[in-house]
């Protein structure tokens, strides 16, 4: 018996940014624990902590808004190709892209 051995695809751009801001936060409130614990000056993680996890709110945001679009996407050519009405996955195409224009502008 062969096994194939499958190839590992590398995650999406936006899954790794995902990634490495949620472990860019976790570690600099571990720092901060840590710290605190030892009783060292901890006055810098008063910005690092929030700014940290604001960019990683950030960044959901963002992600969840790219999948919401080619979610869209992909649902009209869906109902497209399965020769259904594509009206409703139309409508929510053209209310995700309104409303990401919208935001953007």
């Amino acid at each position: 018996m062969s096994r194939r051995k499958k190839k590992a695809r590398k995650p999406e751009f936006s899954k790794f940014i995902l990634a490495v801001s949620a472990a860019e936060c976790w570690i600099v409130t571990a720092a901060a624990l840590v710290m605190a614990w030892i009783g060292k000056d901890t006055s810098v993680f008063c910005y690092l902590i929030p700014s940290s996890w604001g960019a990683y709110g950030i960044s959901r945001a963002f992600y969840y808004n790219k999948a919401k679009s080619e979610n869209a996407i992909k649902l009209r050519k869906a109902y497209q190709a399965a020769g259904l009405d594509s009206t409703p996955a139309d409508q929510e195409f053209e209310t995700a892209m309104s409303e990401e224009i919208q935001n953007t502008y």
